[in-house]
């Protein structure tokens, strides 16, 4: 059922290599020129292979922008404020010149903070590998650090029964409140440092460049592992173990979200709730969001500390992902009319032996994805939205709706490919029409089509879904059998 997803971005990516201009008030096409990146591993395109891109080199690409990735892996909202009142005359002039600048940040903050706690927790109850001690624990650790503990033992007492399960929920409860809440006796890590830091980063860009668009990330929970995944290899303490902490991660990423809207002069990307792709479906063991899609966290999460190649960062998918986020966000200053609008997409050169448009990067990246099939379908939603030229499924008559007569065509279409009689649609309808994406145009596709319209025919509480609204209902409904 996932698999007709591809098909609304084959559709699209092929109307999106001749882009329509986008023109300001005075009639002019503005350009995005030049983008910078400042932040951690995320923004850096750590773990990414050689030939794999990043965010950044999409949308620039997209855009036809020159790019200025000063990223660094490791890189929390302390060193990024630092790095910021401390430019280089290099990084000085890309920001002083630049029309966006993208910040991701935090995640390092939380992360090192929560395996600090791990750690110590380890110490204290004799957890910690051969060879370490808490002496050996770093100020700031990373998530590598979790090699010092010895996973088999942690994993028999997180089994070991009720005092154990009480002492290990007490951990990530108590390091969930000093995260989130301010209270006598706590600060509270994301609004009084994270938060502080972040405000007083954009403030000092700009100062720097009063008229960049800055642009800030939420931070995606990573431990979203699939509950196939958690079932195949964790018994039962040590799965409740992980779905407890799932929980509280959700928490305190959500917290960072919430406080993220009080800083002022930002947009925000919303790269949580991308890679959650839930909508109204609550989070739970079931459907605990697609982060283990966009990152490579299943091939590499063994225990609660995983091993020495444990990987939280996006993979291509991921990446791809939030440079839809960006596309659809990025906006460039009209000078003459002091108006935000829309930046035009780069004219796309043209191959001198074959002749033929040179696909975007968000293309290539977009073939390049073997389960794109997979893609969860709020996720696929927003990579639509991010183009100009927008392919829903099922609507073959592009009316704006799908319904009996969009299903009619889909059998027409059938019974004339049955009869040997050949195709009635255009090509861009056979790719709207195969919603399956099972490369043939049958009455599954009436099907699915038909189900959508009698799902908006009768009523229901709530607001309406949408198609891909619809389909990852059906997917969570899927999910829970």
């Amino acid at each position: 059922m996932k698999k007709y997803l591809s098909l609304i971005v084959s559709a699209t990516m092929a109307l999106s290599m001749i882009v329509p201009a986008v023109t300001s008030a005075d009639g002019q096409n503005k350009n995005l020129d030049s983008m910078v990146i400042l932040g951690d591993g995320i923004a850096s395109g750590y773990d990414l292979d050689e030939n794999e891109h990043t965010y950044s080199e999409i949308c620039a690409d997209y855009f036809g922008a020159e790019v200025s990735n000063f990223a660094q892996s490791g890189m929390d909202s302390y060193e990024l404020l630092s790095m910021v009142e401390n430019l280089t005359d290099e990084q000085k002039t890309s920001v002083e010149n630049t029309d966006v600048v993208v910040i991701s940040t935090g995640g390092k903050d939380i992360m090192k903070y929560i395996v600090k706690q791990f750690l110590e927790f380890s110490a204290k109850n004799n957890l910690l590998a051969s060879g370490y001690t808490s002496a050996d624990i770093p100020e700031n650790p990373g998530i590598s650090d979790m090699k010092m503990i010895d996973h088999n033992n942690f994993r028999i007492y997180s089994n070991s029964g009720m005092t154990a399960s009480l002492a290990l929920n007490s951990l990530i409860k108590s390091s969930s409140r000093n995260l989130r809440l301010t209270t006598n006796n706590n600060k509270g890590i994301i609004p009084n440092e994270i938060m502080v830091n972040i405000d007083k980063t954009v403030k000092q860009l700009k100062e720097i460049n009063p008229d960049a668009q800055i642009i800030v990330q939420t931070v995606y929970q990573p431990l979203q592992l699939s509950k196939r995944y958690v079932e195949k290899n964790y018994n039962s303490g040590h799965a409740i173990m992980i779905n407890t902490l799932r929980d509280t991660l959700d928490d305190i990423m959500n917290t960072f979200r919430t406080e993220l809207q009080k800083i002022q002069d930002i947009e925000i990307i919303d790269v949580y709730g991308t890679f959650t792709a839930n909508g109204n479906v609550a989070s739970s063991r079931d459907n605990p969001g697609h982060a283990y899609y966009f990152t490579d966290m299943e091939k590499s999460y063994v225990t609660i500390g995983g091993d020495d190649t444990i990987n939280l960062y996006p993979n291509q998918k991921g990446h791809l992902a939030i440079s839809s986020l960006l596309i659809d966000k990025i906006k460039v200053n009209d000078k003459e009319t002091g108006e935000s609008v829309k930046p035009v997409s780069a004219e796309r050169p043209v191959d001198e032996t074959t002749g033929e448009i040179i696909p975007t990067v968000f293309n290539q990246v977009y073939y390049s994805i073997e389960d794109i099939g997979s893609y969860p379908p709020l996720a696929m939603e927003q990579i639509v939205e991010a183009l100009p030229d927008k392919v829903y499924p099922g609507d073959i008559n592009n009316d704006g709706e799908t319904d009996a007569v969009d299903a009619t065509a889909i059998l027409e279409e059938y019974a004339s490919l049955s009869t040997h009689s050949g195709t009635t649609l255009t090509d861009e309808e056979v790719k709207k029409a195969d919603i399956n994406y099972d490369g043939i145009v049958d009455a599954n596709d009436a099907t699915q089509v038909l189900m959508y319209y009698a799902y908006r025919s009768t009523e229901h509480e709530g607001e309406t879904l949408n198609i891909f609204g619809y389909m990852n209902k059906l997917q969570a409904d899927e999910n829970a059998k």
